[in-house]
């Protein structure tokens, strides 16, 4: 009896199990790789030989898996194993917008701006754009070192493909801002893919970072994801040409006493990505980030350059210091404050003809006493000298809407005043938008945005500048020695990521 009870007992699970395989292999399911669900399901087996059985089967894969990458190093295993650690994203910036203002309007004896000039300015600013496109490569290694390529596009072109910025609808205008004279982009073939960032990051412990090759600045990317609209253009310190974002170098970075100091110094070309270093002069940079209690982060960097693209007098001299109040606990909102100085060097602004000369946003790089035409370069440059004792403001905040945290209000404020013996190269811009953050794929944004500027006009007399007009096709004698823009855009923008 005892016998038959034991044998009984033997037979029922060996009875389910083989009941559970029938069932798994009449609904079509993986036999082996199911069997032990549906038995701890059904009660025959514990939670404990579960797990055992589970970790069994990885291990006899594992041994699997290692015995034929060492009998065939060139298969499809030793792929695998390359491919381990191996990232790849896409990013895209996407919007439709329409402009109004004063350089989208045929004015040439008020403002300046003929017909031609302001159809091929309403062509940059309206309609559909890819405003930027990037691919990320990363790798990962299991010492925490990485490495990372950026391919970069920009597409923002009307009239040509040379990207020369040139006047006129027979030259190519590749900034992102354009037409507004906003942007800090004016590199050559804009309108072709460029490797934005390209470096190995190696890890000596969690507080020190070495980042060599062409990697990030100390400043610009660091606020680009504090702020977290980069989607819609440049942080204020791009779009001013204040800094540039890559430059080839290297860096040491790191989170040091509990994360507490966040810090990030380089030694670089300083001539940035989009122009041809010149090797006779470096630059200094650094970044260091405070937050004494949490919600608040106090942020100071400085730029340090002799004899940019060898020219002697061209030496960048950049100071920044920035407060940020912050929600750490539910990310709810986000208040920034910033105050910047910049300076070119003691030559910038002299010129032998006249008491002012305005470099940078609208001067071609020529000699001082050449007449500077509008429409040579729509957006500063870092191959030209633009700041004189200048000094900018910005305020931006964002804040999500209780109950409805997907979606936040959000708004910048900032004013530059380039050169301090005049008022032309002078900017505000304010833009106020709602967004709805739908994943962390994929985001949009309603927003509208106002450019003032100040440049210089004809002018007569003592301090007029000799053969200046900022009209093409021919001077604007109503303009005055200053000319005011104003501009407006509508914009909806989205970010989509993958």
């Amino acid at each position: 009896m005892k016998t038959q009870r034991k044998r009984n007992g033997l037979i029922r699970p060996i009875l389910v199990g083989v009941i559970g395989l029938a069932f798994l292999i009449a609904s079509g399911a993986p036999a082996w790789a199911d069997l032990e669900d549906v038995l701890m399901e059904k009660g025959t087996i514990t939670k404990e030989d579960w797990l055992k059985i589970k970790a069994e089967k990885e291990k006899a894969q594992a041994k699997q898996e290692k015995g034929m990458g060492s009998s065939d190093p060139k298969g499809k295993d030793k792929s695998a194993s390359i491919m381990k650690g191996v990232d790849i994203g896409v990013v895209l910036y996407l919007n439709a917008t329409y402009a109004r203002g004063d350089s989208f309007t045929g004015n040439p004896l008020d403002k300046g701006i003929n017909n031609a000039t302001a159809n091929n300015n309403k062509g940059l600013a309206n309609g559909f754009h890819f405003a930027r496109t990037y691919l990320n490569v990363r790798k990962y290694f299991e010492e925490g070192h990485h490495m990372r390529l950026t391919l970069d596009q920009m597409v923002n072109n009307v009239g040509g493909n040379s990207c020369s910025n040139g006047a006129g609808p027979s030259a190519g205008n590749c900034h992102e801002s354009s037409p507004f004279g906003l942007s800090g982009f004016s590199g050559g073939g804009r309108n072709a893919t460029f490797v934005k960032y390209a470096y190995y990051d190696h890890k000596f412990f969690d507080g020190l970072h070495l980042r060599i090759g062409q990697n990030q600045t100390p400043w610009i990317e660091y606020e680009e994801h504090r702020w977290t609209y980069r989607y819609l253009f440049p942080i204020f310190t791009d779009q001013q040409n204040f800094q540039t974002s890559s430059d080839l170098g290297f860096s040491l970075m790191g989170k040091v006493l509990n994360k507490m100091v966040d810090y990030h110094f380089s030694f670089q070309n300083g001539e940035g990505y989009q122009n041809t270093p010149d090797a006779r002069s470096f630059a200094l940079l650094g970044r260091v980030s405070v937050e004494p209690v949490p919600g608040v982060i106090i942020s100071a960097f400085g730029h340090n350059e002799q004899a940019r693209n060898g020219r002697e007098g061209f030496n960048p001299q950049r100071w920044l210091g920035n407060v940020e109040f912050y929600d750490p606990a539910n990310d709810r909102f986000k208040v920034n404050a910033q105050f910047v100085w910049a300076d070119d060097g003691d030559d910038i602004g002299r010129s032998a003809a006249n008491t002012i000369n305005v470099p940078g946003t609208y001067d071609t790089g020529v000699a001082d006493t050449a007449a500077v035409v509008y429409g040579g370069t729509s957006g500063p440059s870092t191959g030209i000298p633009r700041f004189k004792n200048a000094r900018g403001y910005q305020l931006w905040a964002w804040q999500r809407i209780p109950g409805l945290e997907k979606i936040r209000l959000h708004g910048r404020y900032y004013s530059m005043k380039p050169n301090e013996d005049t008022a032309a190269g002078g900017i505000q811009s304010y833009y106020f938008g709602i967004s709805y953050d739908y994943s962390k794929h994929l985001a949009f944004s309603l927003d509208y945005t106002v450019h003032n500027e100040t440049v210089l006009g004809f002018g007569t007399g003592a301090n007029s500048v000799g053969g200046q007009s900022i009209a093409t096709g021919g001077p604007c004698p109503t303009c005055g020695q200053f000319v005011k823009y104003d501009n407006q855009i509508l914009g909806l923008r989205a970010l989509v990521t993958f």
